[in-house]
């Protein structure tokens, strides 16, 4: 907590908490394996929040880009797999004190790190569209839905039948 509060600011914004969590001290103990900067400085070209120093060997950049890879859904081979599964475990309760912080600053940025704890749960980011959440919507469907003047959760419920399954183009078994 006294990180926190010594390192937040009332106008600390997404790319600011990623890289003030990431850096927390329960992130040490994240293995950095032989050669696995280049697996790292590959997801980082695909990743969209750059850091000013990127450091590969760094136990907090590569906890900073696991969060970015489950916020894009990348798919990681096992070991970084299995190291995204150790942050994503203690990463709400980070955000959690975060939130705790700024409010009792009264900052309005608490809703930042809100939102980042949001992103954990369902990742994705934030400016993702919603229909991101539903199970089986990817890219293609999304777009189907979009240019079909369906933008939201409720759009997709309020469609009628024959229309939800012309936009959808989805088994009964993903519906």
């Amino acid at each position: 907590m006294e990180v926190y509060t010594a390192s937040l600011q009332e106008k600390t914004k997404l790319k600011g908490l990623l890289e003030i969590v990431s850096s927390s001290a329960e992130f040490e103990n994240i293995p950095i394996r032989r050669h696995e900067d280049i697996l790292l400085r590959r997801i980082y070209d695909r990743v969209p929040v750059k850091l000013p120093r990127p450091n590969f060997e760094a136990p907090h950049f590569k906890t900073c880009l696991l969060l970015q890879a489950h916020f894009s859904r990348l798919q990681l081979p096992p070991d970084l797999a299995a190291d995204q599964v150790l942050v994503l475990e203690k990463v709400l309760n980070l955000l959690s004190a975060c939130v705790d912080v700024m409010s009792s600053n009264a900052w309005l940025n608490a809703v930042g790190a809100m939102d980042l704890s949001q992103m954990c749960v369902q990742a994705m980011w934030e400016t993702d569209s919603p229909l991101k959440q539903i199970p089986h919507f990817d890219v293609e469907v999304i777009k189907r839905c979009k240019d079909g003047g369906v933008e939201s959760v409720y759009d997709v419920i309020d469609l009628e039948d024959d229309r939800r399954n012309q936009l959808l183009r989805m088994s009964g078994k993903q519906m």
